[in-house]
């Protein structure tokens, strides 16, 4: 009796299928993330493209944020909140509407929405203020 017992132990062990011990968990660095859908990174304005990167410019100012790089040509900002990297871009949709779009450097979109919420909030507070350039 025991004999049969242990065939059948060993034939279960071996012959049929079993899964692994291993875990199955996908390592955190492949994981697929999900973007949170009421974070606004990309948002249209009613003004030219040149005054919404100046607002934009102000915002991080005005919030303490420290401005890495900017590129008024492509109209892109890159700047370091709370020890994250962002890249702002602006572009014109046409002659009175423009576009931003803010995302993380490192497209890790593990952070608060508090961030986004301020920039956009003082650009629509400020968006009256036309900015002119002086000789």
């Amino acid at each position: 009796m025991k004999k049969i017992i242990a065939a059948i132990f060993l034939i279960g062990l071996f012959v049929l299928p079993q899964k692994s011990f291993a875990e199955d968990i996908i390592p955190a660095a492949t994981a697929i993330r999900t973007i949170p859908s009421s974070l606004d990174f990309a948002k249209s304005y009613k003004t030219s493209s040149e005054n919404l990167l100046y607002l934009l410019l102000a915002a991080i100012n005005e919030h303490h944020y420290s401005i890495e790089e900017i590129q008024f040509k492509t109209g892109s900002v890159l700047f370091k909140a709370y020890t994250k990297e962002f890249i702002a871009s602006v572009s014109s949709q046409d002659g009175y509407n423009s576009f931003i779009k803010i995302i993380p450097a490192d497209n890790n979109y593990n952070f608060s929405p508090v961030l986004l919420q301020k920039l956009h909030n003082y650009i629509e507070n400020n968006n009256a203020i036309n900015f002119q350039k002086i000789l």
